[in-house]
């Protein structure tokens, strides 16, 4: 998909009403990088959106690349870093399966991919990413969900909402598309509902791979759910037993405290919805008056944390 005819602020709300990448996620990263003793020299993220992994890449890393299939996303990106000098960071305008394309076999020591795998080709990036890479160099994957209530009244009540209000947003994009679209979408629905479990990493190319799991418990990875969907959500899983897998409760990973105000901004700008589709929405609007009558009152800020996979593997 691409950004076409959208709201120009569309990315402003997207960053103000995401989680930060910060030392939370990137630190285990690094260490993980650090560890295989490979150089940190050249670093790839594919999928750069607004470009929230550069800043952490580009203090660890001699020279980043940033790639993205859509203008509209490149063009803020390099805005927000037009202060780094192209020695320094580079962009690619590409799919993430044809980055091939683009750059040589063994141009990277860490690849990244935020938030944008499950709407990949699993089979082709997976190939991509493998023959970019260097030998003993990093690939990262990590994706999150929707935040949480940690209130355990606002979990109990106002949490079923906020998912109906997200499967309500994401609804008339995901549905009624044709045979190419559905497949897609399908692609990224079971792959949140496994919690990228679905990615499968073979023995004889990868080594060292780790799954860590926050909160997943207590909610869903999915941006959008079976109400939202046309087709069946069928979860699948592809970790094998050399695999290390470990899940962890954290109410205080990457917490915020929203009011309903800040609540309501993400639920808008979840997803880049064309002008044409972003009306009026009498079903959206009950789930939010909904959730403001849960929240309580304008000054009232409710605790949340995210749930979050980070996937980890070594050429």
């Amino acid at each position: 998909w691409k950004l076409q005819n959208i709201d120009a602020a569309y990315w402003d709300e997207y960053i103000a009403t995401r989680p930060k990448y910060d030392p939370t996620i990137f630190d285990p990263i690094f260490a993980y990088h650090a560890a295989g003793k490979t150089p940190f020299r050249d670093a790839l993220d594919i999928g750069t959106g607004a470009g929230s992994t550069l800043g952490p890449l580009l203090d660890m890393f001699g020279r980043v690349t940033a790639s993205d299939n859509d203008t509209v996303s490149v063009q803020f990106a390099q805005h927000r870093f037009q202060h780094i000098p192209r020695s320094r960071l580079s962009w690619t305008m590409s799919k993430g399966e044809e980055l091939t394309k683009y750059h040589a076999p063994a141009s990277f020591d860490m690849i990244t991919c935020a938030l944008t795998f499950p709407l990949l080709d699993t089979e082709k990036a997976l190939r991509c990413i493998f023959t970019l890479l260097r030998p003993g160099g990093t690939l990262a994957i990590w994706f999150y969900g929707p935040p949480f209530f940690i209130e355990p009244t606002l979990a109990t009540e106002a949490q079923p909402i906020l998912y109906a209000a997200m499967d309500q947003a994401f609804k008339p994009v995901v549905s009624g598309g044709n045979g190419q679209q559905r497949a897609s979408w399908k692609r990224a629905a079971d792959g949140m509902a496994s919690w990228l479990d679905y990615i499968p990493f073979s023995e004889g190319q990868w080594k060292d791979v780790r799954r860590q799991k926050w909160n997943n418990t207590k909610a869903r990875l999915a941006f959008f759910g079976p109400a939202a969907c046309d087709f069946k959500v069928e979860p699948v899983s592809s970790v094998n037993r050399l695999e290390a897998v470990t899940e962890k409760y954290d109410p205080t990973f990457w917490n915020v405290n929203w009011d309903f105000e800040m609540v309501r901004r993400f639920v808008i700008a979840v997803f880049p919805k064309p002008r044409e589709m972003a009306g009026p929405d009498e079903i959206m609007d009950g789930h939010l008056k909904k959730l403001r009558e849960m929240m309580g009152s304008r000054d009232r800020k409710a605790s949340m944390s995210w749930p979050a996979v980070l996937i980890l593997a070594r050429k």
